[in-house]
């Protein structure tokens, strides 16, 4: 049993340093956009500039989930007998806890990326743009029904 245990920790401890990898191209993409976002500001492209804004609010948000995820689905399940050395938000947790934190994350991303399609778009009506609404109203629905963490 041991040599499988090995293998899925392994397999997860991949996984959770892809979340990194991808954090840390999201954190650097934000950066571009910041600096892209000044220089539209300088530039008197005040739209642009508010547009670029967000949208790295938006990559700094997710890569700090991004972040918080991979260290603890780590700590949770690759070196959980030494989590008692990590701090406290990064103990031990279950897969309700982790499943809840991305879904919190996915719904605050969408409404994020509406709210800067709609600061940036000239026209707001057509139908087609309650589809983002819709779906993140279902998602926060969903989430509502999700057994959550005991911790909590």
């Amino acid at each position: 049993m041991r040599g499988i245990d090995l293998v899925f920790r392994g397999a997860i401890a991949l996984a959770a340093l892809g979340m990194l990898a991808c954090a840390g191209i999201l954190l650097a993409e934000a950066a571009g956009n910041v600096l892209s976002s000044s220089r539209a500001l300088v530039a008197h492209e005040g739209g642009q500039s508010v547009s670029l804004i967000m949208k790295s609010i938006d990559e700094c948000l997710f890569g700090i989930i991004l972040i918080v995820m991979g260290a603890k689905v780590l700590v949770s399940f690759v070196v959980p007998e030494r989590a008692a050395g990590f701090p406290r938000w990064m103990q031990p947790s279950d897969i309700a806890e982790l499943k809840t934190t991305f879904c919190q994350a996915v719904l605050v991303y969408l409404i994020v990326d509406f709210a800067t399609d709609m600061a940036t778009l000239d026209t707001k009506t057509d139908f087609g743009f309650l589809a983002l609404p819709g779906c993140i109203l279902l998602i926060a629905l969903a989430l509502r029904l999700m057994p959550h963490s005991s911790a909590h």
